[in-house]
């Protein structure tokens, strides 16, 4: 019960963080725009709105650094001027430095294999976590594992499992680790297969642990087509179903390359998408 304790915890705590530029107003308070063509553009500026004022609620940025890597993260409130989160990424040879207590390790081909961390990275006192991530030989990401250092540094206490089918993730599945490996969450997620994108977002609807980074670090293979269901079910150590997450998202909108730059939720918040319900826009920084 501990265990799938952490896991629901983890939950609250990205809605908490997704949910949290709700309370403020966004550094992009207009009607947002088309982002310039290019053939490698990344997202740069994330913005949910408020249905009923029209205004932005909250803006993620992430400006980039040398060698076009991510350099600073931050939330945004224009009207106080202050920014609410904050990191700048540091990049040595195969490791990205967060701050003293985060760090991701990258294999060969640049993508994230652990992550370390701790519950939370403000106290040094809290629990140490370790995630691992490994691919198929297309590049999609199909294990993640959690480990918990002071439960154990060998066998993890969950483990994600990601089902790929042309080049899309339609399921996930996150079991425990040990033990009679009973499931605790399954995902599974649909698709317009009629409309191809451009490098637009990440879909792991448990990934809570990236949250502040994941439009920052490479997790392998994007889903190529555009995403318009997602349903999450939590389940207790007896199998027995005590959550469900389902939203739709709908209301796409272009550029003239095919880039995202809107697209509308409804429903419950994701764990592990980096979007809010209502209307949320994409601005682009194009190399």
């Amino acid at each position: 019960m501990q265990i799938r304790q952490l896991l629901l915890c983890s939950i609250v705590a990205l809605n908490a963080f997704f949910a949290s530029c709700k309370k403020e107003l966004s550094h992009e308070n207009t009607t947002g725009g088309i982002p310039p063509l290019g053939n490698d553009c990344s997202i740069s500026t994330v913005t949910p709105y408020d249905s009923s004022s029209g205004r932005g609620q909250g803006s993620f940025h992430i400006t980039p650094g040398s060698n076009n890597l991510t350099g600073k993260i931050e939330w945004f409130d224009s009207t106080s001027g202050t920014v609410d989160y904050h990191a700048e990424l540091t990049y040595i040879n195969n490791t990205i430095s967060v701050n003293k207590n985060e760090f991701f390790l990258l294999d060969g081909a640049g993508r994230i294999k652990e992550f370390n961390t701790l519950e939370n990275p403000a106290d040094t006192s809290s629990e140490r976590y370790k995630y691992t991530y490994e691919y198929d030989a297309g590049g999609h990401l199909y294990v993640k594992n959690w480990f918990v250092t002071s439960l154990s540094s060998d066998i993890p206490v969950f483990v994600s499992k990601y089902e790929w089918v042309n080049e899309n993730l339609v399921k996930v599945e996150v079991n425990e680790g040990a033990g009679l490996r009973r499931i605790a969450l399954r995902a599974e997620l649909k698709y317009n297969d009629t409309k191809t994108v451009k490098n637009f977002l990440y879909y792991f609807p448990e990934a809570d642990e990236l949250a502040p980074y994941i439009f920052s670090i490479n997790v392998g293979a994007k889903s190529k087509n555009l995403l318009e269901n997602v349903v999450v079910r939590i389940y207790d150590q007896d199998g027995k179903e005590i959550l469900i997450y389902n939203t739709t998202y709908t209301d796409y909108k272009f550029s003239a390359d095919d880039y995202v730059t809107e697209v509308n939720a409804a429903g419950d918040v994701i764990d592990g998408l980096p979007l809010v319900n209502g209307l949320t826009k994409f601005d682009y920084e194009c190399k």
